[in-house]
């Protein structure tokens, strides 16, 4: 009995650390509007710009992976991989549901099917990724040496 008291503390703890982190912000809202609007160039933008955008949740415990899985979202649930995300976490939102549950229990999403499509796309997801780091990292050495010859020079 006493083990039993502690697993479900020990659950509930970390479902209240969880929850700690939890919360609604600016690039959420623009990525749950990208996920929703099919705006893969919204997708790549925001993805670029935080190491954290994967994996970061809302205040409700939702992130990329849910609504990836709500709007069945191929090209989402591709780049989620493509950056290092778990399509198919466990992890729970606050009610208790794992991202793919927006899938699973929707009877006109085909969750193997959306899977096999993600992974399909993994790989020119991230050389595009790669391409467009170098193509910033190549623009702010251009910058650099722009300031370098000055305003009079031209």
């Amino acid at each position: 009995m006493l083990r039993f008291v502690a697993l479900a503390l020990a659950s509930q703890c970390r479902h209240i650390l969880a929850d700690e982190s939890w919360q609604d912000t600016p690039i959420l809202t623009s990525l749950w509007q990208a996920t929703s609007n099919n705006d893969n160039d919204a997708i790549d933008r925001l993805l670029d710009s935080s190491e954290s955008a994967v994996s970061s949740r809302s205040g409700d415990g939702r992130g990329l992976a849910w609504w990836a899985w709500e709007f069945q979202n191929e090209y989402v649930l591709g780049s989620i991989l493509a950056y290092g995300g778990d399509i198919l976490s466990e992890d729970e939102d606050e009610s208790g549901k794992a991202a793919m549950a927006m899938c699973t229990e929707n009877p006109d999403c085909n969750k193997d099917s959306l899977v096999q499509k993600a992974k399909s796309m993994m790989e020119d997801l991230k050389k595009r990724k790669e391409q467009r780091a170098a193509d910033r990292e190549k623009d702010d050495f251009d910058d650099e040496e722009d300031e370098e010859l000055g305003d009079d020079e031209f």
